[in-house]
Protein backbone atom coordinates (compact mmCIF):
# COMPACT_ATOMS: atom_id res chain seq x y z
CA UNK A 1 0.00 0.00 0.00
CA UNK A 2 1.22 3.61 -0.62
CA UNK A 3 2.33 5.87 1.49
CA UNK A 4 -1.11 8.10 2.22
CA UNK A 5 0.54 10.17 5.03
CA UNK A 6 4.09 11.20 5.92
CA UNK A 7 5.65 10.36 9.74
CA UNK A 8 9.08 11.32 10.63
CA UNK A 9 9.94 7.34 10.69
CA UNK A 10 8.15 6.68 6.74
CA UNK A 11 10.65 9.68 5.89
CA UNK A 12 13.65 8.26 7.69
CA UNK A 13 13.37 5.10 5.50
CA UNK A 14 12.43 6.87 2.16
CA UNK A 15 16.02 9.23 2.76
CA UNK A 16 17.96 6.06 3.81
CA UNK A 17 16.68 3.77 0.72
CA UNK A 18 17.27 6.75 -2.17
CA UNK A 19 20.69 8.36 -0.17
CA UNK A 20 22.13 5.35 1.08
CA UNK A 21 20.74 1.86 1.09
CA UNK A 22 17.73 -0.02 1.64
CA UNK A 23 16.50 -3.72 2.36
CA UNK A 24 13.32 -5.58 2.32
CA UNK A 25 11.47 -8.06 1.36
CA UNK A 26 10.34 -8.89 -2.17
CA UNK A 27 6.94 -10.97 -2.98
CA UNK A 28 8.00 -11.55 -6.85
CA UNK A 29 6.76 -15.15 -8.15
CA UNK A 30 9.61 -17.32 -8.85
CA UNK A 31 9.84 -20.06 -11.39
CA UNK A 32 12.05 -22.45 -12.32
CA UNK A 33 12.34 -23.45 -15.76
CA UNK A 34 13.90 -27.08 -16.69
CA UNK A 35 14.73 -28.53 -20.33
CA UNK A 36 16.56 -27.74 -22.94
CA UNK A 37 14.45 -25.63 -24.87
CA UNK A 38 13.38 -23.46 -22.26
CA UNK A 39 15.55 -20.18 -23.58
CA UNK A 40 14.68 -21.05 -27.30
CA UNK A 41 11.31 -20.96 -26.25
CA UNK A 42 11.42 -18.14 -24.44
CA UNK A 43 13.26 -16.25 -26.81
CA UNK A 44 10.53 -17.11 -29.63
CA UNK A 45 7.59 -15.70 -27.45
CA UNK A 46 8.94 -12.70 -25.51
CA UNK A 47 9.88 -9.47 -26.79
CA UNK A 48 13.36 -9.28 -25.81
CA UNK A 49 16.82 -11.27 -26.61
CA UNK A 50 16.92 -14.53 -24.26
CA UNK A 51 20.25 -15.65 -25.76
CA UNK A 52 20.18 -19.68 -26.20
CA UNK A 53 23.90 -19.31 -26.42
CA UNK A 54 24.20 -16.70 -22.96
CA UNK A 55 26.42 -17.41 -20.65
CA UNK A 56 25.44 -18.76 -17.50
CA UNK A 57 24.86 -15.62 -15.05
CA UNK A 58 22.68 -13.32 -17.58
CA UNK A 59 20.03 -11.76 -16.80
CA UNK A 60 17.28 -11.04 -19.96
CA UNK A 61 14.36 -8.52 -18.96
CA UNK A 62 11.53 -9.24 -21.68
CA UNK A 63 7.80 -8.89 -21.64
CA UNK A 64 5.36 -11.82 -22.36
CA UNK A 65 2.57 -9.91 -24.26
CA UNK A 66 -0.52 -10.94 -25.50
CA UNK A 67 -1.36 -11.69 -29.37
CA UNK A 68 -3.11 -8.08 -29.50
CA UNK A 69 0.59 -6.48 -27.89
CA UNK A 70 -0.59 -6.50 -24.39
CA UNK A 71 1.05 -6.80 -21.07
CA UNK A 72 0.84 -10.22 -19.43
CA UNK A 73 3.58 -9.79 -17.33
CA UNK A 74 7.27 -8.21 -17.26
CA UNK A 75 9.61 -10.99 -16.36
CA UNK A 76 13.48 -11.55 -15.51
CA UNK A 77 14.78 -14.29 -16.76
CA UNK A 78 18.26 -15.58 -15.11
CA UNK A 79 20.67 -18.25 -17.10
CA UNK A 80 21.97 -20.59 -14.42
CA UNK A 81 23.20 -22.94 -16.89
CA UNK A 82 20.96 -26.19 -16.91
CA UNK A 83 17.94 -24.34 -15.21
CA UNK A 84 16.04 -20.93 -15.75
CA UNK A 85 15.14 -19.04 -12.76
CA UNK A 86 12.30 -16.21 -14.12
CA UNK A 87 10.76 -13.66 -11.31
CA UNK A 88 7.18 -12.69 -12.35
CA UNK A 89 5.30 -9.80 -10.97
CA UNK A 90 3.24 -10.45 -7.68
CA UNK A 91 1.38 -12.99 -7.89
CA UNK A 92 1.13 -13.12 -11.41
CA UNK A 93 3.06 -16.76 -11.64
CA UNK A 94 0.35 -18.97 -12.84
CA UNK A 95 -0.44 -16.90 -15.48
CA UNK A 96 2.60 -17.07 -16.70
CA UNK A 97 2.38 -20.61 -16.35
CA UNK A 98 -0.65 -20.92 -18.21
CA UNK A 99 0.94 -18.62 -21.11
CA UNK A 100 4.26 -20.50 -21.21
CA UNK A 101 1.62 -23.97 -21.30
CA UNK A 102 -0.26 -22.15 -23.95
CA UNK A 103 2.16 -21.87 -26.70
CA UNK A 104 4.61 -24.85 -25.02
CA UNK A 105 3.47 -27.64 -27.89
CA UNK A 106 6.42 -30.28 -28.64
CA UNK A 107 9.51 -28.21 -26.65
CA UNK A 108 11.44 -29.46 -23.82
CA UNK A 109 9.92 -27.38 -20.94
CA UNK A 110 9.22 -27.58 -17.50
CA UNK A 111 7.77 -24.82 -15.33
CA UNK A 112 7.55 -25.09 -11.16
CA UNK A 113 6.16 -22.50 -8.80
CA UNK A 114 9.42 -21.83 -6.16
CA UNK A 115 7.78 -18.87 -4.58
CA UNK A 116 7.03 -20.54 -1.11
CA UNK A 117 10.32 -22.54 -1.24
CA UNK A 118 12.38 -19.55 -1.65
CA UNK A 119 12.85 -16.14 -0.32
CA UNK A 120 13.63 -13.04 -1.78
CA UNK A 121 15.36 -9.59 -0.76
CA UNK A 122 15.43 -6.75 -2.90
CA UNK A 123 18.33 -4.24 -1.63
CA UNK A 124 18.69 -0.73 -3.66
CA UNK A 125 20.38 2.66 -3.29
CA UNK A 126 22.63 3.96 -4.08
CA UNK A 127 25.53 2.36 -1.68
CA UNK A 128 23.89 -1.07 -2.06
CA UNK A 129 26.87 -2.71 -4.40
CA UNK A 130 29.38 -1.47 -2.35
CA UNK A 131 27.42 -2.75 1.12
CA UNK A 132 26.93 -6.21 -0.70
CA UNK A 133 30.75 -6.83 -1.15
CA UNK A 134 31.21 -6.47 2.42
CA UNK A 135 29.18 -9.23 3.50
CA UNK A 136 28.82 -12.68 2.80
CA UNK A 137 26.34 -14.19 -0.04
CA UNK A 138 27.26 -17.74 0.02
CA UNK A 139 24.18 -19.61 -0.77
CA UNK A 140 22.24 -16.65 -2.46
CA UNK A 141 21.41 -16.43 -5.72
CA UNK A 142 22.05 -12.24 -6.40
CA UNK A 143 20.50 -11.12 -9.44
CA UNK A 144 21.13 -7.41 -11.30
CA UNK A 145 18.65 -6.58 -13.64
CA UNK A 146 19.56 -4.26 -16.21
CA UNK A 147 17.89 -0.82 -15.85
CA UNK A 148 18.77 2.39 -17.97
CA UNK A 149 22.22 3.46 -17.31
CA UNK A 150 21.64 7.51 -18.31
CA UNK A 151 19.31 7.26 -15.20
CA UNK A 152 21.02 8.65 -11.96
CA UNK A 153 17.58 8.67 -10.48
CA UNK A 154 17.16 5.07 -10.26
CA UNK A 155 19.97 3.22 -9.14
CA UNK A 156 20.18 -0.64 -9.96
CA UNK A 157 18.06 -3.00 -7.73
CA UNK A 158 19.70 -6.12 -6.36
CA UNK A 159 17.08 -9.09 -6.06
CA UNK A 160 18.94 -11.82 -3.62
CA UNK A 161 17.17 -15.40 -3.57
CA UNK A 162 17.95 -18.15 -1.09
CA UNK A 163 16.39 -21.51 -0.80
CA UNK A 164 16.85 -21.67 2.75
CA UNK A 165 14.88 -18.65 4.38
CA UNK A 166 17.93 -18.52 7.42
CA UNK A 167 20.49 -17.46 4.51
CA UNK A 168 17.78 -14.40 3.43
CA UNK A 169 17.54 -13.62 6.80
CA UNK A 170 21.37 -13.82 7.63
CA UNK A 171 22.23 -11.24 4.84
CA UNK A 172 19.46 -8.87 5.19
CA UNK A 173 20.87 -9.01 9.02
CA UNK A 174 24.36 -8.71 7.91
CA UNK A 175 23.25 -5.53 5.13
CA UNK A 176 21.55 -3.71 8.02
CA UNK A 177 24.63 -4.02 10.28
CA UNK A 178 27.06 -2.62 7.58
CA UNK A 179 24.37 0.25 6.86
CA UNK A 180 21.61 -0.67 4.97
CA UNK A 181 17.90 0.03 5.86
CA UNK A 182 14.98 -2.02 6.37
CA UNK A 183 12.28 -0.60 5.35
CA UNK A 184 8.06 -0.92 5.76
CA UNK A 185 6.48 -2.19 2.23
CA UNK A 186 4.56 0.97 2.68
CA UNK A 187 7.81 2.73 2.11
CA UNK A 188 9.12 0.27 -0.62
CA UNK A 189 5.82 0.93 -2.73
CA UNK A 190 6.59 4.93 -2.09
CA UNK A 191 10.10 4.12 -3.37
CA UNK A 192 8.46 2.49 -6.24
CA UNK A 193 6.28 5.07 -7.74
CA UNK A 194 9.21 7.32 -6.64
CA UNK A 195 11.49 5.22 -9.12
CA UNK A 196 8.64 5.38 -11.91
CA UNK A 197 9.02 1.21 -12.21
CA UNK A 198 5.28 0.36 -12.97
CA UNK A 199 3.41 -2.43 -11.14
CA UNK A 200 1.03 -5.38 -12.56
CA UNK A 201 -2.74 -4.15 -11.96
CA UNK A 202 -1.66 -0.41 -12.34
CA UNK A 203 0.19 0.48 -14.51
CA UNK A 204 0.64 -2.82 -16.40
CA UNK A 205 -2.27 -5.38 -17.23
CA UNK A 206 -4.10 -6.60 -20.48
CA UNK A 207 -5.16 -3.11 -20.68
CA UNK A 208 -1.64 -1.71 -22.00
CA UNK A 209 0.97 -2.62 -24.14
CA UNK A 210 4.98 -2.62 -23.72
CA UNK A 211 5.24 0.71 -25.53
CA UNK A 212 2.70 3.12 -23.18
CA UNK A 213 4.61 1.76 -20.03
CA UNK A 214 8.04 3.05 -21.34
CA UNK A 215 8.93 -0.40 -21.51
CA UNK A 216 10.70 -0.29 -25.16
CA UNK A 217 14.09 -1.18 -23.60
CA UNK A 218 12.91 -4.78 -23.19
CA UNK A 219 11.50 -5.47 -26.84
CA UNK A 220 14.45 -6.11 -29.13
CA UNK A 221 12.88 -5.24 -32.72
CA UNK A 222 15.99 -7.02 -34.42
CA UNK A 223 15.65 -10.09 -33.75
CA UNK A 224 11.78 -11.59 -35.14
CA UNK A 225 8.94 -13.10 -34.34
CA UNK A 226 7.37 -13.21 -30.88
CA UNK A 227 3.80 -13.37 -29.59
CA UNK A 228 2.46 -9.97 -30.06
CA UNK A 229 5.63 -9.05 -32.56
CA UNK A 230 2.73 -7.57 -35.45
CA UNK A 231 1.02 -5.04 -33.14
CA UNK A 232 3.67 -3.76 -31.41
CA UNK A 233 5.88 -3.36 -33.77
CA UNK A 234 2.71 -1.38 -36.03
CA UNK A 235 2.30 1.18 -33.16
CA UNK A 236 6.13 1.78 -33.13
CA UNK A 237 6.68 2.09 -37.07
CA UNK A 238 3.71 4.13 -37.29
CA UNK A 239 3.76 6.34 -34.06
CA UNK A 240 0.49 4.95 -33.12
CA UNK A 241 0.95 4.71 -29.76
CA UNK A 242 -2.28 6.77 -27.81
CA UNK A 243 -0.94 7.14 -24.55
CA UNK A 244 2.05 7.06 -22.09
CA UNK A 245 2.86 6.47 -18.26
CA UNK A 246 4.39 9.78 -16.97
CA UNK A 247 5.59 11.03 -13.53
CA UNK A 248 3.47 13.04 -11.78
CA UNK A 249 4.01 15.81 -8.88
CA UNK A 250 0.59 16.92 -7.31
CA UNK A 251 -0.33 20.25 -6.02
CA UNK A 252 -2.30 18.72 -2.81
CA UNK A 253 -2.32 17.90 0.50
CA UNK A 254 -0.45 14.75 1.49
CA UNK A 255 -4.25 13.75 3.17
CA UNK A 256 -5.26 14.18 -0.50
CA UNK A 257 -2.93 11.46 -1.81
CA UNK A 258 -4.89 8.30 -0.70
CA UNK A 259 -8.05 9.34 -3.07
CA UNK A 260 -5.83 10.20 -6.15
CA UNK A 261 -5.57 6.62 -7.68
CA UNK A 262 -8.38 6.41 -10.61
CA UNK A 263 -8.60 9.80 -10.81
CA UNK A 264 -9.11 11.67 -14.06
CA UNK A 265 -6.94 13.96 -15.78
CA UNK A 266 -8.55 16.54 -17.82
CA UNK A 267 -6.87 19.50 -19.81
CA UNK A 268 -8.51 23.43 -19.22
CA UNK A 269 -11.23 23.02 -21.31
CA UNK A 270 -11.88 19.18 -19.23
CA UNK A 271 -11.24 17.03 -21.86
CA UNK A 272 -10.42 13.91 -20.48
CA UNK A 273 -6.53 13.60 -21.23
CA UNK A 274 -5.64 10.85 -18.50
CA UNK A 275 -5.56 8.49 -15.86
CA UNK A 276 -3.76 9.13 -12.14
CA UNK A 277 -2.82 5.12 -11.56
CA UNK A 278 -0.46 5.08 -8.45
CA UNK A 279 -0.39 7.97 -5.65
CA UNK A 280 1.92 8.33 -2.48
CA UNK A 281 3.60 10.92 -0.51
CA UNK A 282 7.08 11.44 -0.50
CA UNK A 283 9.88 13.88 1.71
CA UNK A 284 10.97 16.78 -0.33
CA UNK A 285 13.47 20.27 0.34
CA UNK A 286 10.53 21.77 1.48
CA UNK A 287 7.92 19.37 2.87
CA UNK A 288 6.17 16.53 1.71
CA UNK A 289 5.27 16.28 -1.78
CA UNK A 290 2.42 14.00 -3.14
CA UNK A 291 3.70 12.07 -6.47
CA UNK A 292 2.22 9.57 -8.40
CA UNK A 293 2.26 7.83 -11.95
CA UNK A 294 -0.29 7.99 -14.59
CA UNK A 295 -1.06 7.40 -18.24
CA UNK A 296 -1.66 10.66 -20.36
CA UNK A 297 -2.87 11.03 -24.56
CA UNK A 298 0.28 11.10 -26.30
CA UNK A 299 -0.58 14.60 -27.32
CA UNK A 300 -0.34 15.82 -23.76
CA UNK A 301 2.85 14.31 -22.49
CA UNK A 302 5.11 17.19 -22.07
CA UNK A 303 7.06 17.42 -19.14
CA UNK A 304 6.26 20.26 -17.52
CA UNK A 305 3.06 20.42 -18.45
CA UNK A 306 0.18 20.76 -16.24
CA UNK A 307 -3.40 18.99 -15.72
CA UNK A 308 -6.57 19.19 -13.71
CA UNK A 309 -7.14 16.48 -11.78
CA UNK A 310 -11.15 15.68 -11.65
CA UNK A 311 -12.90 12.62 -9.64
CA UNK A 312 -12.97 9.20 -11.23
CA UNK A 313 -15.95 8.17 -13.17
CA UNK A 314 -19.27 8.14 -10.59
CA UNK A 315 -17.31 9.38 -7.57
CA UNK A 316 -18.10 13.12 -6.80
CA UNK A 317 -19.93 15.60 -8.63
CA UNK A 318 -18.35 17.99 -11.24
CA UNK A 319 -14.35 17.84 -12.80
CA UNK A 320 -13.10 20.48 -9.98
CA UNK A 321 -10.82 18.98 -7.03
CA UNK A 322 -8.77 21.84 -7.19
CA UNK A 323 -5.92 19.51 -7.92
CA UNK A 324 -3.33 20.31 -10.16
CA UNK A 325 -0.63 17.45 -11.65
CA UNK A 326 2.70 18.70 -13.02
CA UNK A 327 4.01 16.28 -15.53
CA UNK A 328 7.63 15.55 -14.30
CA UNK A 329 9.13 13.08 -16.73
CA UNK A 330 8.50 10.27 -19.74
CA UNK A 331 9.95 7.30 -17.58
CA UNK A 332 11.97 4.54 -19.51
CA UNK A 333 12.86 1.77 -16.88
CA UNK A 334 15.18 -0.29 -18.98
CA UNK A 335 16.12 2.99 -21.53
CA UNK A 336 15.48 3.94 -25.34
CA UNK A 337 15.18 1.51 -27.73
CA UNK A 338 18.13 -0.69 -28.58
CA UNK A 339 20.29 0.39 -31.78
CA UNK A 340 20.17 -2.31 -34.46
CA UNK A 341 23.32 -4.34 -35.97
CA UNK A 342 25.88 -2.13 -36.73
CA UNK A 343 23.95 1.15 -35.62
Amino acid sequence: MATTTLDTHTAEEFRAATERAAVYPDDSGILLLTGEDARDLLNRLSTNLVDPDAPAGEVAVTVLASDRGRIVDLVYVIHCGDHQVMLTSPGQQQNVIDFLDKYTIMEDLEVEDITEKTSMLRLTGPDAAALLARVSDDGVLVVEPPTDPDDPERPPTRYLLADDPGDAARIAADLEAAGAASISAATAEALRIAQARPAHGTEMSDTYNPLEAGLIGAIDFHKGCYIGQEVIARLDTYHKVQKYLVSLDFDADQSQAADLAGSRLVNDEGAAMGLVTSATVVPGADGARVIGLGYVRTAAVQVGGTLQVAPAEGNGDGDDTGITACITAQPLLFGPEKPGPGQ
